[in-house]
């Protein structure tokens, strides 16, 4: 059996949450090292939370340690809780249905490509309530280059086969041209969805196989494509 992969980017392409990881960032360098600092400077489209704490330390000519990842990775998660809870993430147009249609698929695999860490992206899934979807993926706290992060997804998914199976289609979906990006990365289909700050212009320029104004459908158009139309795995 050949194994369709789907990984998904959760801000803006499964959830909107409504800013409650910027906020726990604020409060997170806060709580870890007492800077009151709005990161209006930041943008996190597309990032990935190490690559955001870096150009922080950069920002405060600080250098970064592992002691300080640990710290505030340490805080992150605590403060996600508390701003998920002032104001609950919600799933975006299409997402609940799409994730229950791949979910009866014995050939799709759905994982994550996330610029979260892990912590982080458990807590803003089940906020959601759609965190037991995602039997794999990789995260923002182990790497700093989304393209990097998609390419340890991808070994995460091959250790999952079976001895008959194999790899078939490979497919991102985004909101942003970094995922645009890290599915080329890894020779996916990218599929862009509009629902996140960049625009349909911007995502199309970026060189999505696929452009989407919302995830509504998107199921069927995956399992429609034949092994020929999706990028070389």
């Amino acid at each position: 059996m050949r194994k369709r992969v789907v990984f998904l980017d959760i801000d803006g392409t499964l959830i909107d949450s409504k800013n409650a990881g910027r906020a726990a960032f604020i409060r997170a360098l806060h709580s870890a090292f007492g800077w009151t600092d709005d990161i209006d400077y930041i943008k996190f489209s597309g990032a990935t939370d190490l690559d955001v704490l870096k150009k922080i330390f950069t920002r405060y000519q600080r250098k970064l340690s592992e002691q300080d990842i640990e710290l505030f990775f340490d805080m992150l998660p605590r403060e996600l809780r508390r701003t998920c809870a002032e104001n609950r993430p919600i799933t975006l147009p299409g997402v609940r249905e799409m994730l229950d249609e791949l979910a009866m698929r014995e050939d799709t695999l759905v994982g994550l490509v996330t610029g979260n860490i892990e912590s982080c992206a458990r807590i803003k899934l089940a906020a959601a309530g759609i965190d037991h979807h995602f039997p794999l993926g990789a995260f923002g706290h182990e790497h700093a280059d989304r393209n990097e992060i998609a390419r340890l997804a991808l070994a995460r998914a091959e250790g999952m086969l079976a001895p008959n199976e194999s790899l078939g289609q490979i497919f991102i979906i985004g909101d942003s041209p970094a995922d645009v990006a890290a599915a080329h990365a890894i020779g996916a289909f990218a599929v862009a969805v509009a629902t996140g700050h960049p625009s349909a212009e911007e995502l199309a320029a970026a060189g999505a196989d696929l452009l989407v104004e919302d995830l509504g459908g998107i199921a069927e158009k995956l399992l429609s494509l034949g092994e020929t139309d999706g990028r070389p795995c």
